[in-house]
């Protein structure tokens, strides 16, 4: 041990302690009598007083002292850091205090949450060979966190555990099925306190690890790719540029040639934005999605001679029966850049409409329908007869519409023209949209080409972003570009934005103003019912520690993104559930009873908020008792989910009501009760009148049968929504298959060849000549008798009144004179008007 460092001493003059906390200095025997004893007494002579004073240094002993071990590489030290048991592994009860969070405890302490910079100070890539894995609730560390601190010291972090697994940081609730995995594979486990001590205690770069040496060497070639990369977009960008120029130069000398929109290319560089700046200028360009975009391109290179055999051939890449291409994925992944490059590289023109402007069936057959099969003629100005004859796709051009999802059912006929305009075009058609898998889309099923893109990963984007920085001498960290990436969803166009507003800003993106960009530049993405669903269901919000990294406010977040849905989708998939956390003493069907109770209570509070009471304040309670109460007793592992089947069945409801509401009417003058007594007791006892007998005797009961209707004044479309009413074993479906077609058939003729009585109830029809009424019930209101009455009384009064005037003689009615009848023959015959 040195003499010189921080040790503990403590001065008594005359009974007093004080301590100090740095000797700077001490001589050579003091050295030995530390060495040797654990306290040193040494007599000082004090300058103020001339009294001494007497040092005592507390020295620990030499067995407690320890000195700091190094290892040779990172899996010498993980082999001493303790692994986790676990067998004694116990979940945590879940109740409804959790929701609220420690925060709301005031005996409770808030769980502090460590920064990324603070957490551990290791060497550079001291991680480097080591695949780690993140699971369950750390201490003292959100999921994100860890894992950047892990990829910042060189590890690679993978979200599922495999053979090839170095280590799991094992945190509160993890997953049961990855905890036994762990056990299968036997991977060595450790917890946030032995993943603190393994980034301070490792080597740089890994030590002599032969992992670590392999992980170096694929750096470097990955490396040594993007700098290549890097090199030839500068080259070509320069390239680009130079012939942009020169374009504008001849442009600007003739006049006569110039093209309006040349003003743009005069805009200076610097005032441009990066994104238009450094748009993609060829395939290459393209970030991700490289079999895509290939498959994009052979389709359309094959487009022609799959049109010449009409389309019924799929050929070897199986893409020759599609006249369109279905291009679909997030925003600002490239989509349409890769219509358009893929298009030019092919010689094709490009007319691009967006399909949210042109959206109606009539505005399409204003503007589309004119395209298809049309020819470019704005390529025989810009090219030579003998470039023409070298590639016929310049006479052509493709047609790319773009937001096609942005039609809705409201568009009248939107859709559905354009799917006829696919079935038959003479062009090829390239769409484009967000959201492949919404109902209004299914129209375009098995008639487009499927192409789903995906967001790009930092892999893939880091060359582009890289480039751009060199270009612009902006200083970028390129091991921040993973968070970039995760920050932008995957947006390319959204992180050039980033970097262009950090150059102005900052000149530079690093470690440092990272957590400033996150706020100012995440982005704000709707959240789906779906995801709303599934993160509700996720067991880690729960719990005294998810509460905490998750309050209950930020669950009533995502009640209210869809309040009227959210309920109805935790109805319909909480039985499917999982549950991770299960109490003790407590069983799967308890929690699911539970959870029940819960829905039941907010239905409830949902009749006092939609109904007349119109009790909206109720809202927020109805967001934890529907919602987060439930979804938190069976919270875990949900199997698919499904979207809420209610709202099908209650517009089944709504059609039974209507056609119950038809039958009741129509057969009100014979029947008494309500509609629910028609249902109950007349209905059953109309299956047995109206459907045995065709069974039994066939064609001979048609009359009886007929009779009967007429008996109840119900028609031939009443006798088919009675056999709808009947479940259970008086289902009929199984019955109706049994009756003969010709059967069937004879029973319409013959319905539809006689006159049928109508009820008073019916609004007043004519008969058809055939004899077939066409009375429809009036459900909203019946006539009554009383209503006819005063139509009489009425009529009476108007007849007294005329007598009474003829009778009074001071009173002259003039007689309305007769026109004489038009000639019907000769040269000059007027015809009749008609009336």
């Amino acid at each position: 041990m040195s003499s010189k460092g921080n040790i503990s001493k403590f001065f008594k003059p005359r009974g007093h302690t004080k301590e100090v906390e740095e000797v700077s200095l001490l001589s050579s025997d003091d050295e030995a009598k530390i060495k040797s004893t654990n306290r040193v007494n040494v007599d000082l002579d004090s300058s103020s007083d001339g009294e001494g004073e007497d040092i005592q240094l507390n020295i620990a002993p030499k067995s407690d002292i320890q000195t700091k071990k190094t290892y040779a590489n990172v899996h010498e030290l993980l082999n001493d850091i303790e692994s986790v048991d676990l067998d004694n592994i116990t979940t945590k009860v879940v109740d409804f205090k959790s929701f609220i969070g420690k925060s709301q405890d005031p005996n409770q302490s808030n769980m502090s949450i460590v920064d990324e910079d603070s957490f551990a100070n290791g060497a550079d890539d001291c991680l480097l060979g080591l695949t780690i894995v993140f699971t369950g609730v750390l201490p003292t560390l959100e999921r994100e966190a860890a894992e950047n601190i892990a990829k910042k010291y060189g590890a690679r972090v993978t979200k599922s555990i495999s053979g090839k697994t170095s280590l799991v940081v094992l945190g509160d609730e993890a997953g049961p099925s990855k905890v036994e995995k762990i056990k299968k594979l036997k991977i060595k486990c450790i917890n946030e306190d032995g993943f603190k001590q393994l980034i301070n205690g490792s080597p740089e770069t890994g030590g002599s690890s032969e992992l670590a040496k392999k992980a170096m060497e694929k750096r470097l070639k990955d490396q040594e790719k993007i700098d290549g990369e890097i090199k030839r977009q500068l080259k070509e960008q320069e390239q680009f540029e130079k012939l942009e120029r020169e374009k504008h130069l001849s442009n600007k000398t003739n006049t006569s040639k110039q093209d309006p929109s040349d003003y743009l290319l005069s805009v200076d560089d610097e005032s441009k934005l990066w994104t238009t700046k450094y748009a993609p200028k060829s395939m290459n360009d393209i970030c991700g999605n490289k079999t895509l975009v290939l498959r994009l391109q052979t389709w359309l290179s094959n487009w022609d001679s799959n049109y010449k055999k009409d389309f019924k051939y799929p050929g070897k890449d199986g893409n020759g029966i599609f006249r369109a291409a279905m291009l679909s994925g997030p925003p600002g992944i490239g989509k349409t850049t890769t219509a358009h490059l893929v298009a030019r590289s092919l010689g094709y023109e490009v007319v691009e409409k967006n399909a949210s402007d042109v959206r109606s069936k009539s505005q399409l057959n204003d503007n589309i329908k004119s395209l298809l099969g049309g020819t470019s003629v704005n390529s025989y100005f810009e090219h030579t007869k003998q470039e023409l004859n070298n590639n016929k796709n310049l006479k052509k051009f493709v047609l790319i519409m773009d937001e096609v999802d942005g039609m809705s059912s409201g568009d009248r006929g939107g859709v559905g023209a354009l799917t006829s305009f696919i079935r038959k075009t003479k062009t090829p058609i390239i769409l484009i949209c967000n959201e492949r898998r919404i109902p209004k889309m299914r129209p375009f099923d098995r008639i487009c080409l499927e192409l789903s893109f995906r967001r790009p990963d930092a892999r893939a984007v880091t060359p582009r972003l890289m480039a751009i920085a060199q270009k612009e001498k902006f200083k970028l960290d390129p091991s921040i570009i993973e968070q970039l990436t995760a920050m932008s969803g995957g947006d390319l166009r959204l992180m050039i934005n980033i970097l262009n507003m950090s150059y102005h800003n900052n000149n530079g993106i690093s470690r440092e103003n990272m957590n400033e960009l996150k706020d100012s530049a995440n982005k704000d993405v709707s959240i789906k019912i779906f995801d709303i669903t599934a993160q509700l269901f996720n067991g880690s919000i729960y719990g005294e520690i998810g509460s905490n990294r998750f309050p209950l406010w930020k669950k009533m977040e995502l009640y209210f993104s869809e309040y009227q849905f959210t309920s109805l989708m935790i109805q319909e998939n909480y039985l499917s559930c999982k549950p991770s956390n299960i109490p003790k003493g407590k069983t799967h069907l308890q929690l699911v009873s539970e959870a029940a109770d819960d829905i039941s209570n907010a239905d409830v509070l949902d009749r006092n908020i939609k109904t007349g009471e119109q009790l909206w304040g109720l809202l927020p309670a109805h967001a934890i008792m529907s919602s987060i109460a439930p979804a938190s007793k069976v919270a875990g592992i949900p199997g698919r989910i499904n979207f809420a089947g209610w709202l099908g069945q209650n517009s089944t409801t709504g059609k039974f009501v209507r056609l119950l509401q038809d039958l009741y009417y129509h057969s009100k003058i014979c029947t008494s009760g309500n509609k629910s007594n028609f249902r109950t007791e007349y209905i059953p006892t109309l299956k047995q009148v109206l459907l045995l007998p065709l069974l039994a005797n066939g064609s001979e009961s048609i009359d009886e049968v007929i009779k009967r209707l007429d008996t109840y004044y119900l028609s031939k479309d009443d006798w088919d929504t009675v056999m709808t009413f009947l479940i259970g074993p008086q289902e009929t479906s199984a019955q109706l298959k049994k009756i003969p077609t010709t059967v069937k058939s004879a029973f319409t003729r013959k319905y539809n060849g006689m006159k049928h009585p109508v009820s008073l109830f019916h609004t007043a029809t004519a008969v058809t000549s055939s004899g077939q009424t066409k009375a429809q019930a009036d459900v909203e209101e019946a006539i009554e008798m009383s209503d006819v009455e005063d139509e009489e009384d009425k009529k009476s009064e108007d007849e007294d009144l005329e007598t009474s005037l003829k009778k009074d003689k001071l009173l002259s009615i003039s007689k309305s004179k007769k026109r004489p009848a038009a000639k019907t023959s000769g040269p000059k015959a007027v015809k009749k008007r008609k009336v």
